[in-house]
């Protein structure tokens, strides 16, 4: 499990290091809400193959895909060498290819234990220490030119190290579809799908609402990348980190249904106080950590109701439902672009309100799926 959490460290230190301060870069360079929200909605269209690329590790090899996944460091350290808009989102575009290949296979790498939800807040635990430290770093490099494409080049570096120890110590004996499975004949159960449904209008709700206001955090912080850096990335990891294992056991407590209504409750009551707060009022609000919360519930929901055979397909498809989400969040930034911000966000809080209903509905009728699934 050490080596584990290590390589979990170095990819998301190399993911969060690119990723963290494009969208200061963007505004920095004129760009529009529109094209800072594609920051997000680029990769997210390239990740809705990720259910592919999980099916096909399933029935030919999961290391054979991580060890393709590394070759996107390559695509981070480019990343450091552009200022053109255009050129950026090109490299993002790629880039995204080997980050939807290795995240549904990583994911599933920490679904085969007895004790899953806390399997997964080490995970997460392990995940926000990589973002922490690539925000603080990267923001202190910000500040001058030739630190700032180091920090990219070692990041690249950090996220094929990464993939490649994962890629080491994957464990070969993991159930698996056998080569003669056809790629297409897959169990989802119709709560499988329910809880996807829900998890898209969620993330819509969050992506649409935290795009929108990330704009307006920069300026509140006098629009310092080192600033951004902290309060964007490395304090709210931070303090993920130090709570991961409380969040385990809560989920474990209340169940991933429960925990995901509790969580489309917090998350619409932040968005609202996030909107109208200013000042460092606005940034004490921001680093509230429930992304992993949100996280161990959705692993844990999906460890629950997916075959062991099947579990990199079945975070496959989560993450592609999560990034349909991020795709079409983008039509929010035309609203905000053409109406201004306070429509946009107002989407995002219907969108959110509108998964607490499904995820609410979802209560009443998921135990008899997760017991059939644990018995075979």
């Amino acid at each position: 499990m050490a080596v584990k959490i290590l390589a979990t460290i170095l990819f998301y230190f190399g993911y969060g290091s690119y990723y963290i301060l494009l969208r200061p870069r963007f505004v920095d360079l004129g760009a529009t809400y529109f094209q800072i929200l594609l920051i997000d909605s680029l990769p997210a269209f390239v990740a809705l193959t990720s259910v592919l690329w999980g099916r096909l590790a399933d029935v030919i090899s999961r290391r054979l895909f991580l060890l393709l996944s590394s070759l996107g460091g390559i695509f981070v350290v480019l990343l450091g060498f552009s200022n053109r808009i255009g050129t950026l989102l090109f490299l993002l575009l790629f880039l995204s290819i080997f980050a939807s290949i290795a995240v549904p296979i990583i994911n599933s790498m920490f679904s085969f234990s007895e004790d899953a939800e806390r399997s997964f807040a080490i995970y997460l635990f392990a995940e926000a220490i990589g973002w922490t430290l690539s925000g603080t770093i990267m923001g202190y490099f910000s500040n001058n030119v030739n630190l700032f494409k180091l920090g990219y080049m070692v990041s690249g570096l950090a996220w094929a190290l990464g993939v490649i120890i994962f890629y080491q110590v994957f464990t070969g004996g993991l159930a698996q579809s056998s080569p003669s499975s056809s790629i297409f004949k897959v169990h989802l159960n119709k709560n499988l799908v329910f809880l996807a449904i829900g998890t898209f209008f969620l993330e819509f709700g969050i992506v649409t609402s935290y795009g929108i206001l990330s704009v307006k955090l920069y300026d509140v912080l006098g629009r310092s990348k080192f600033l951004y850096g902290i309060v964007w990335a490395s304090v709210p990891a931070f303090l993920s980190a130090l709570v991961s294992k409380f969040y385990g056991d809560v989920v474990k407590k209340l169940t991933p249904w429960k925990s995901l209504v509790l969580l489309s409750s917090v998350y619409f009551v932040n968005i609202v106080v996030l909107t109208f707060s200013k000042g460092y009022l606005m940034a004490f609000f921001w680093v509230l950590p429930l992304w992993n919360f949100m996280y161990i519930a959705h692993y844990s929901a999906v460890t629950k109701l997916s075959l062991e055979s099947e579990r990199a397909t079945a975070f496959g498809f989560l993450n592609s439902t999560l990034n349909l989400a991020v795709f079409l969040s983008a039509s929010s930034g035309i609203l905000a672009d053409k109406y201004g911000r306070m429509l946009s966000i107002s989407l995002g809080l219907v969108s959110i309100l509108f998964s607490l209903f499904i995820f609410v509905k979802l209560l009443g009728g998921v135990m008899g799926d997760v017991k059939i699934l644990t018995e075979q």
